[in-house]
């Protein structure tokens, strides 16, 4: 993976601003650097000159319009400052929420078993600090740029003159700065130590906060008084952060004090060389008041610069991070050319000696597994919790690969097929419904907004049996949803958010449908009416339906039992119900218990 050292990291982000801004920005850095590097001579010039002429007695009219003039073009170069450092700031700002673009763009191209993966996460919370404010990582360091850049402007200036006076006073000021840089590279490289340990000290705490701050948690939080449990929780991880800081400010705390001893030093040695010149009547008054204000100044400035540069060595290891993570090309799977199936066809699986286990695990879910669902077969996969029925929906669906063995589409292994084609095909209704902070619409037409999406949208709406909600809405079908972004959006209930995915998916209308029980919030009878109507509208399709009840099972073609041990009854209802094996027992035991629950309901 390509390293990246200060130096291109700054050139890197200047040019990034570039983009944006064109030459005018490179146009204004050299003026601020000459403007804002020569402010602190006026005063010392201005010093100079007030106090040679009151000691001889000579301030007259034209000493007092030079005093003037020099105060006027000091005003003069702290307002072209001020305005570019304005304008600097709004430039910066800008370029790093343009840099964010391309974090989201980033993450939600991914390959998506980065998110599922803990360590990734870490990974993703220690790069994105680079962006996380204006004081630190991206922003900051072109802010520090703009900062060191006219410093160093005024640093020359003030070397020249010392140079000019004392030598020896140059070389104390350069020595001193050498060992304030390495004192402070090495809090610098303890700090960047620790970001990874930090990183995941916060995510935690932020976990925590998030659950006790969000509505979602809220009535059970209240309902089985959980409040003690998550504060308890969260003061375990933020004390784990504090440790962390505690350490990294003492780090900081015992070598800083050797920073003080080499300053001390500094401004002895140039103090010593003045008065001495002074007393011997090498130089004036006038002079000495000038040549301790370049000292104090140089002092001044060589602190401001070593301390910007410890800056930048700290944002520059986060910023380091942050490029290396969106450089990484190992988080993006090679992608096939292969094009998606034509709309009018539909798909026909096979899992050739399939083995898998997620990143990080030594479990296998699947092994040397065999399976497959033929054209417009429909197919109702069943079984126990942690069988792995989830599991082969990713599989099948391109958002994990298998680690042996092959997955053919139509014939062609998945890996050939260009990832966003792959997705084209396949209609998916997750277990865990997400349902967006937008518009009854958007949540299903996404961005395409002409009147034939909202047409069809409409139309899918109405088939999963919503369109009467949707039409009692203050807004109708443009009624917002959740509260999360509008005061008056709407919470629809569990089942109607599943019914809004359903149509979702039909609206999308890939090659293969895919129910991956996504009817937990119905009763058995609306599920079994919703896969019924679902089928019918299905059509030709390939359809598998995954579902702990059996009730989805009967009209399908196939039926697929899963358990920990792997596939274990493959068949027709009639024949898995003729062997009398486990889908015999798991059909009867439920049909058992709800017509026990429709017996009660009657009385």
């Amino acid at each position: 993976m390509k390293k990246y050292g200060l130096f291109n990291i700054i050139i890197r982000e200047l040019r990034t601003v570039k983009k944006r801004k064109t030459i005018l920005f490179y146009i204004l850095l050299f003026v601020l650097t000459i403007c804002s590097g020569l402010i602190p001579f006026v005063g010392i010039v201005l010093s100079k000159i007030v106090i040679e002429n009151l000691v001889a007695g000579t301030l007259t009219m034209d000493i007092i319009k030079t005093v003037i003039i020099i105060c006027g073009f000091g005003l003069a170069l702290e307002i072209v400052t001020t305005i570019i450092n304005n304008r600097f700031d709004i430039w910066f700002l800008d370029t790093r929420m343009i840099e964010f673009y391309s974090v989201n763009n980033m993450y939600l191209n991914i390959d998506y078993e980065n998110i599922e993966d803990n360590k990734f996460r870490d990974e993703f919370e220690v790069a994105t600090r680079a962006l996380s404010g204006d004081g630190i990582g991206f922003q900051h360091i072109l802010k520090l740029v703009a900062i060191i850049l006219p410093l160093l402007f005024s640093l020359i200036l003030y070397c020249i003159v010392i140079a000019a006076f004392n030598i020896y006073i140059l070389i104390a000021c350069i020595i001193s700065s050498i060992f304030i840089i390495f004192v402070n590279k090495k809090i610098a490289l303890y700090i960047s130590s620790k970001k990874e340990s930090l990183a995941k000290a916060n995510r935690q705490t932020n976990y925590f906060t998030n659950i006790a701050y969000s509505f979602e948690y809220g009535k059970d939080i209240r309902v089985y008084s959980l409040q003690d449990k998550l504060i308890s929780d969260y003061r375990k991880k933020a004390d784990e952060s504090i440790s962390i800081n505690r350490n990294i400010a003492n780090k900081s705390f015992k070598l800083g004090l050797l920073e003080i001893l080499f300053l001390v030093i500094e401004d002895a040695v140039a103090y010593f060389f003045i008065i001495k010149s002074y007393l011997e009547g090498a130089i004036s008054l006038g002079e000495v008041t000038m040549y301790v204000g370049v000292v104090i100044s140089l002092s001044l400035t060589l602190r401001q610069i070593t301390n910007n540069v410890t800056c930048l060595l700290k944002d520059s290891k986060y910023v380091e991070t942050y490029y290396e993570f969106m450089d990484n090309s190992a988080l993006y799977r090679r992608s096939g050319n292969h094009k998606a199936v034509p709309n009018n066809e539909t798909l026909e699986i096979e899992f050739k000696n399939v083995s898998f286990k997620y990143p990080r695990s030594d479990k296998w879910i699947l092994k040397n597994f065999n399976f497959k669902i033929k054209k417009g077969e429909k197919l109702a996969i069943v079984g126990t919790n942690g069988a792995g029925k989830t599991t082969i929906v990713k599989l099948m669906t391109g958002l994990f690969f298998p680690n042996e063995g092959e997955i053919l589409i139509n014939g062609v292994e998945i890996r050939k097929y260009d990832k966003n084609e792959l997705n084209k095909m396949f209609s998916v209704v997750y277990q865990d419904v997400n349902i967006f902070a937008a518009s009854v619409l958007e949540n299903i037409v996404g961005l395409d907004t002409d009147e034939l999406s909202k047409k069809k949208a409409i139309d899918a709406i109405e088939r999963v049996g919503l369109k009467e909600k949707i039409e009692s809405l203050p807004n109708s079908y443009n009624n917002q949803l959740l509260k999360i972004i509008e005061n008056d959006g709407v919470e629809l209930s569990g089942g109607q958010n599943q019914k809004l995915a359903i149509a979702r998916a039909l609206y999308k209308n890939g090659n293969m449908v895919i129910l991956d029980e996504p009817t937990s919030a119905l009763d058995a009878l609306a599920e079994a009416e919703i896969y019924k109507s679902f089928d019918d509208l299905v059509g030709h399709k390939t359809a598998v339906y995954i579902s702990h009840r059996l009730s989805s099972t009967k009209f399908c073609d196939k039926i697929a039992l899963f358990t920990t041990d792997g596939l274990k009854e493959y068949g027709s209802h009639e024949e898995l119900m003729s062997l009398k094996g486990e889908y015999y027992n798991m059909f009867e035991t439920q049909g058992k218990y709800y017509k026990e629950g429709v017996e009660n309901n009657e009385k």
